[in-house]
């Protein structure tokens, strides 16, 4: 009886040494990691949060990242090169609080318990982004960029050009892995995942879109309409502009300026010579003036661009500036002045039929000729003084009732009623400056009759 009393006793002694050990593990553990704790492959087992995050950074002095490709390491990294400042109190405080100091036991028993956590990096991004700048164009020297797919117009067809691979850094990518690598502890980044890929390919919804507008644009009737005539583009014309860049169908503006060009050079009539059938000379050729109209380069070039761009058939007319721009293409027309400096004589035709002539004066033949070409009246103004120097340096003044101006350096016809005649030679000893000299009574009934923009052929 006494020694199963004793066997008792001994029992129960021992089980409150174990509950005390176990009571008293739990309490240690309450601050330390649970036995055989493993973090981002360091031991932390028995430490307390600081203990174990001095373990951790002492780790991770020498800690490197591999830049791989195709199994060889092309490149290393350093915390430092990365400007990584890590910090696992905050990693190891929740790791701990995840672990229950009753199980410490359980733990003891168990083996190891690895955990993967994050690093909690503090990087330096501009530092970071250097390293991967750096090192992309390093690595990228000998290596082959990608080539976006592409479109062209070839005999006007339009040929596609699929996109091909490469395997140069793309260094937007590497920073990424790089600071994801960091994040998760990951030493290795593999570059085949971080190659620049075309940024076009032909089996995009982009790409699709803009190869139908190209070819859809290709088949459209582009016609001009320049006064009676109607020029249509040719469609090897057309595509020799149309292209494709930076994801947009463009238009050659180069190329469109050089065929506005070659049409103005051939229906444009401003500084042209022209054939004029004249009252008394029959017919001359005569050049110069400002009448004429060319084509406005700039203005048609942008209007063609936007009509060529909105893929529709269209007939427009063609943007021009100057004067003398008819629908029926009859240029000066049948209604107009001429005035022979040789014979002295002035016409005024309308519609054809001669309504008025004289006899005038037009300048001295001492550097003073009246300029020939064709112009036009673009001013009218009643009793206008004019004003400029005469052969010896001295100034004029000279009040006239009735002025039209034809050019723009004070060539006009206007009244003279210090000439004392008209016609013949006079003009030879008391020409204008100039100008073309009327009989007064003549004048006041051309003025009224011709209107601005009535062409003056002046031989």
């Amino acid at each position: 009886m006494l020694a199963k009393r004793k066997n008792v006793l001994t029992l129960a002694i021992a089980i409150v040494v174990l509950l005390i050990i176990y009571v008293g593990g739990a309490i240690y553990y309450t601050g330390h990691f649970l036995p055989h704790t493993e973090v981002l492959g360091v031991s932390v087992s028995g430490k307390n949060v600081e203990d174990a995050s001095q373990a951790l950074q002492s780790d991770y002095k020498n800690h490197s990242y591999k830049l791989s490709e195709n199994g060889k390491t092309l490149a290393t990294a350093s915390d430092a090169e990365l400007g990584v400042k890590t910090d696992f109190t905050g990693a190891l405080t929740k790791v701990k609080a995840q672990q229950s100091p009753w199980s410490w036991v359980f733990h003891l028993l168990s083996g190891q318990n690895s955990v993967q956590a994050s690093v909690n990096a503090g990087i330096n991004k501009a530092k970071l982004d250097a390293y991967a700048q750096s090192t992309a164009t390093k690595l990228n020297q000998n290596r082959t960029a990608p080539v976006d797919a592409s479109m062209h117009f070839a005999d006007g067809k339009l040929v596609v050009n699929k996109e091909k691979s490469g395997n140069t850094i793309d260094v937007s990518k590497l920073q990424a892995a790089l600071v994801s690598a960091i994040d998760t502890d990951n030493t290795t980044v593999q570059l085949q995942k971080v190659h620049e890929q075309p940024a076009v390919t032909t089996s995009s919804k982009a790409f699709t879109r803009k190869r139908d507008e190209l070819s859809k644009i290709a088949n459209i009737t582009a016609q001009l309409k320049i006064e009676n005539k109607t020029v249509t583009i040719s469609k090897q014309e057309l595509t020799s502009w149309l292209g494709y860049a930076d994801g947009k169908v463009t238009v050659s503006k180069d190329g469109l300026t050089a065929y506005v060009a070659q049409l103005n050079k051939k229906y444009a009539t401003y500084q042209k010579t022209r054939s004029f059938k004249s009252t008394k000379r029959g017919t001359v050729k005569i050049g110069g003036g400002i009448y004429g109209w060319s084509i406005n380069s700039a203005a048609e070039v942008a209007s063609l661009t936007s009509a060529i761009k909105a893929g529709k058939n269209f007939k427009k007319d063609i943007i021009h500036q100057g004067s003398g721009y008819n629908s029926n293409g009859t240029d000066i027309g049948s209604t107009y002045i001429e005035v022979d400096t040789q014979n002295q004589h002035e016409w005024y035709y309308k519609n054809g039929k001669l309504v008025m002539d004289s006899d005038v004066v037009t300048g001295k033949p001492d550097g003073h000729s009246t300029p020939t070409g064709v112009y036009y009246v673009w001013d009218k103004e009643r009793n206008k003084t004019l004003t400029g120097k005469n052969a010896d340096g001295s100034d004029y003044n000279s009040p006239v009732s009735y002025w039209m101006a034809v050019d723009y350096t004070g060539v006009g016809l206007h009244d003279a009623p210090w000439q004392p005649t008209f016609g013949g030679d006079w003009y030879k000893e008391h020409g204008s400056h100039g100008c073309v000299n009327n009989p007064p009574t003549f004048i006041a009934k051309l003025y009224p009759a011709v209107s601005l923009g009535t062409p003056v052929i002046i031989i």
